[in-house]
């Protein structure tokens, strides 16, 4: 206070009891002091401190509410979708979440919303595919017929739950001697549900045409004919090998349509040869006619082998293609086991050949042996 000209003192306590307030008359040597109770000169500030200290308390309990607020929401929305998520684990399918929020939870829900729609779409689908392989595979022969002096066998796999390709087993009435045995082979374009479709209504025609008097070129020209009906507006086509063996007259007599030529194992002279021929596939040309061709029946350990591109057209991991020259050689080598034996030959040799690569075509196999 001494030296210097103006200031303020406070006493003791907080707010203190008195504060003080000095000044140096320069024109005198004297000094004004005043003298006033810390309450009522430190009021305005401590009325601010005070406001201060509430409004923060309030701020703070209100962030603290809302924080709350949101973290309860936010948790009670995830709850509901993992709560639905094992729901859905166990195959129960409920009504979408609600989505209460424009935020990431809410984008969450909409798309857990969404999957669930979607997976709910693919089981369906996924019933109905299963529905729909359970079908054609009964439209499948389960096991050959039993026909005297032939050893019979087939196969078809599926690239994917349905397929095109077909095989069957037809015993024609025959009015000398025993039925007349027909096997077809038969691809259609394509994969999936559309061509297993087509597969089942060219299966009809044929069944339902070869129970009806007339040779197998006939019966391969009608069911063109009527099958062309539905598929010229889609461009869709079958390729067919239709092959009857007459046990009484020892005679073998075939019709190719579109399809790959059949194989023939002579055990006389180890060789293969093609029963090959013209003929358009079914469904190109209505007014298409087809010719049979005709040998005389298999003789003794010979083979007769039936398939589609599949078989040979098989792509290793390297895209190499099996190829046909291997269907001779395991026909060489295994001629002589049963006609099972000779299939599950070339399929255990087509799946060691594809290795690890995906079957990317149905196939389809057919073996007669004498």
């Amino acid at each position: 206070m001494a030296l210097a000209s103006n200031g303020t003192l406070r006493g003791p306590g907080h707010p203190p009891d008195e504060v003080s307030g000095f000044y140096h008359l320069q024109e005198a040597p004297w000094v004004l002091v005043m003298i006033a109770p810390g309450s009522e000169i430190l009021a305005p500030v401590i009325q601010l401190r005070t406001l201060s200290s509430i409004f923060g308390a309030c701020f703070i309990v209100a962030i603290i509410a809302l924080i709350r607020w949101v973290v309860v929401r936010t948790t009670s929305d995830i709850r509901n979708v993992s709560g639905a998520a094992l729901k859905l684990s166990r195959g129960e399918f409920g009504d979408p979440l609600p989505v209460k929020s424009r935020d990431e939870v809410g984008e969450l829900t909409r798309s857990f919303n969404l999957m669930t729609s979607q997976l709910q779409e693919r089981l369906n689908l996924k019933e109905a595919m299963n529905l729909a392989m359970e079908v054609q595979q009964n439209l499948l022969p389960a096991s050959p017929p039993s026909v005297p002096g032939l050893d019979i066998a087939g196969r078809s796999l599926y690239c994917q739950e349905t397929g095109g390709d077909y095989f069957d087993y037809i015993l024609r009435p025959n009015p000398v001697g025993s039925p007349r045995l027909c096997v077809a082979v038969g691809d259609v374009v394509g994969h999936g549900i559309s061509a297993a479709l087509l597969m089942t209504t060219v299966r009809a025609l044929l069944r339902c045409r070869l129970d009806q008097p007339g040779s197998i070129a006939e019966a391969v020209g009608d069911v063109n004919r009527l099958l062309y009906q539905d598929t010229a507006p889609s461009g869709s086509f079958v390729t067919l090998f239709l092959l009857e063996a007459d046990s009484a007259a020892g005679r073998l007599e075939w019709v190719r349509a579109g399809h790959d030529p059949a194989w023939l194992y002579c055990a006389a002279t180890d060789a293969v040869q093609d029963l090959g021929g013209p003929g358009m596939a079914l469904g190109v040309d209505g007014a298409c006619s087809y010719r049979s061709g005709s040998r005389s029946g298999l003789g003794a350990d010979d083979v007769l082998l039936i398939g589609t591109d599949g078989i040979w057209e098989t792509q290793n991991a390297n895209s190499e293609k099996f190829g046909k020259e291997r269907i001779g050689k395991i026909l060489r080598s295994h001629h002589r086991q049963s006609a099972e034996g000779i299939l599950q030959a070339v399929l255990n040799a087509i799946e060691a050949f594809r290795g690890k690569a995906q079957q990317e075509d149905d196939v389809t196999l057919l073996v007669l042996k004498a």
